[in-house]
């Protein structure tokens, strides 16, 4: 059994990371993947040792890449990357293997590809591993949508909720990059700052369980070492905690193959009580709130939409075309809720429907 390791977005925080963790652990890599940073993935390549890399901008290099993967098996593929297109490199994987672990930081495609992409991954004998901490904290768990009352993952708060005082109204663009926790892309800085990464995080959180949204919420765990709250209808509760580490959700897939593992903290921050303080959410500052109904009721369709305007918005918020706090709003103002459906039964289908939208969206 083939035990080579893929990258796909090997040159982002999350790839670096992952990838200094198996140089000084001797983790061989097969290959590697950016999407315009040619010159880290070339160094990444000459100091891993890595066979092959792909700079996935170019057409001639997505294409031998396509070749690549049609040609290979791998036993663990890792998807650090942006954007919902890598669902064409998983239809392939997919098809070419079985056993192998797909794990998962890319929310779009997740929740582009929807059920349809659990339960694709399930029936080829693969595995999904989720990689978000709030989705990774409930792995072990043995629940599912008929045992469960509810499930809450966690907020931090991001840069404005336990400051009552600012108003949303007139916040600019530094501070609502400023989160006061960790540093992330701007993207997912602009969603933690406003919640709507929570949204994100419930679609993807009912995809990867199988479990209903209207038995999903949040609640604001300022510390992050609460990340997910199971309530059992049997009343049993169960709070997941581990240290804010993107590190330890990367290493355990690695941990199942070889004899690795990382030192955590965790057990001291148990006897640190301000860890384990939850506060419900009922800011009424955030847009989000007054949409918080509306969510759980969001097919598959306005899931994609909603995660292409959200998109839209961050291109307009970020070149001073709408407002910060008239985001949310924008995203739902143009939402369509109604029945109409289309045929997302295939990864082609998902990719074809999201281009058509991202298109129509340009006209905003």
């Amino acid at each position: 059994m083939s035990n080579k390791i893929l990258i796909i977005g090997s040159t982002g925080t999350l790839g670096s990371k992952l990838l200094n963790f198996c140089l000084k652990n001797n983790i061989s890599i097969f290959a590697l993947t950016s999407f315009k940073n040619k010159k880290k993935l070339l160094l990444q390549k000459h100091k891993s040792n890595s066979k092959f890399s792909f700079n996935l901008s170019n057409l001639t290099e997505k294409e031998k890449f396509i070749f690549f993967l049609k040609k290979n098996k791998f036993k663990l593929v890792y998807f650090l990357d942006y954007g919902s297109y890598s669902l064409i490199y998983l239809d392939i994987l997919i098809k070419n293997n079985k056993n192998c672990i797909f794990a998962i930081a890319n929310k779009e495609m997740i929740i582009a590809g929807g059920h349809y992409l659990r339960k694709s991954i399930n029936s080829s004998k693969n595995k999904l591993f989720p990689l978000d901490s709030e989705h990774y904290s409930l792995i072990n768990h043995n629940f599912n949508n008929s045992n469960i009352s509810k499930i809450f993952i966690t907020a931090s708060g991001g840069p404005f909720y336990f400051f009552k005082n600012i108003n949303l109204s007139s916040v600019n663009l530094n501070e609502v990059l400023n989160h006061p926790k960790w540093k992330m892309g701007i993207n997912n800085t602009i969603d933690s700052s406003n919640f709507v990464n929570k949204f994100l995080e419930i679609f993807e959180l009912s995809i990867i369980f199988d479990i209903s949204l209207n038995k999903i919420d949040f609640l604001v765990s300022r510390e992050a070492f609460i990340h997910s709250v199971i309530v059992y209808k049997d009343n049993t509760i169960g709070i997941n905690c581990f240290k804010n580490d993107m590190l330890i959700s990367l290493v355990k897939p690695l941990s199942d193959i070889f004899n690795v593992k990382i030192k955590s903290n965790s057990l001291k921050q148990v006897f640190n009580k301000k860890n384990f303080e939850l506060n419900k959410f009922n800011d009424k500052r955030f847009k989000i709130n007054k949409y918080l109904k509306v969510m759980k009721t969001l097919s598959h369709k306005n899931q994609i939409e909603f995660m292409l305007l959200n998109n839209r918005a961050h291109k307009l918020y970020l070149n001073n075309k709408i407002k910060y706090n008239h985001i949310v709003d924008f995203i739902f103002n143009n939402l369509s809720l109604n029945n109409e459906k289309f045929d997302l039964s295939s990864f082609k289908k998902i990719i074809n429907y999201i281009e058509h939208q991202t298109k129509k969206y340009e006209n905003l």
